[in-house]
């Protein structure tokens, strides 16, 4: 009986991945994470909810960040933006200057202060331009500067729950920075270079392969 040839192989799926496929499919989720990182930043700063963008965020970092994660979803709840902290700033910096246990010598010092006369283009007092700086760094987002200023202040004590706002407002900062971090850390798969068969390898054209004589019986 004449000898049955095996089946053809499909060389598509005989041959391995090539590390040129995997390369994008490792270099896409990569820029998928930097770019939801980036995303829940902006909605971050404006105040906005995630929407559509939690559940990307989980899909990036659900594994790898699940604490910085659980931080800026409580931050969409606050609303905090360098804007409503500068506006809440404004409502208790009055107080700043005011020691709620003031000594009597000090109350003696500020009465006997309250009739020196100043002239017109005299520079503001020290406490003056401490507020407007600290106002300053909130409105430029540096708002961890300026809760050191305001801890300084003598009637901090007035300010715990602008200095808890903060507080959070600097947390959720730093844990969108964990996952920028976490999102250029991730690996990229390197492209390896083709190699090409050795010469003695490749049949010349129109060439066929010797067959191979089955011994004698």
């Amino acid at each position: 009986m004449p000898e049955v040839a095996p089946p053809a192989v499909n060389p598509m799926l005989a041959a391995p991945v090539a590390p040129q496929i995997l390369q994008p499919i490792a270099d896409s989720a990569r820029t998928e994470a930097m770019l939801v990182a980036m995303a829940a930043r902006r909605a971050i700063g404006a105040g906005a909810p995630l929407g559509e963008i939690e559940p990307r965020l989980d899909a990036a970092f659900g594994q790898s960040q699940p604490q910085a994660l659980a931080r800026i979803r409580a931050a969409t709840k606050d609303g905090l933006t360098p804007v409503k902290l500068a506006t809440e700033f404004d409502a208790v910096a009055p107080s700043l200057n005011r020691d709620p246990e003031m000594s009597w010598t000090r109350i003696r010092h500020e009465l006997s202060t309250m009739f020196v006369l100043h002239m017109s283009d005299a520079p503001p007092p020290l406490a003056d331009a401490q507020i407007a700086r600290t106002r300053d760094l909130i409105l430029t987002g540096n708002v961890e500067s300026a809760m050191r200023l305001v801890s300084a202040m003598p009637g901090a004590a007035n300010a715990q729950d602008w200095l808890a706002k903060a507080r959070r407002y600097v947390e959720t900062q730093r844990a969108l920075d964990s996952l920028e971090k976490a999102a250029l850390a991730m690996p990229m798969v390197a492209q390896q270079p083709m190699i090409a068969p050795a010469p003695d390898t490749i049949a010349p054209s129109g060439a066929t392969q010797p067959e191979i004589e089955s011994p004698a019986t």
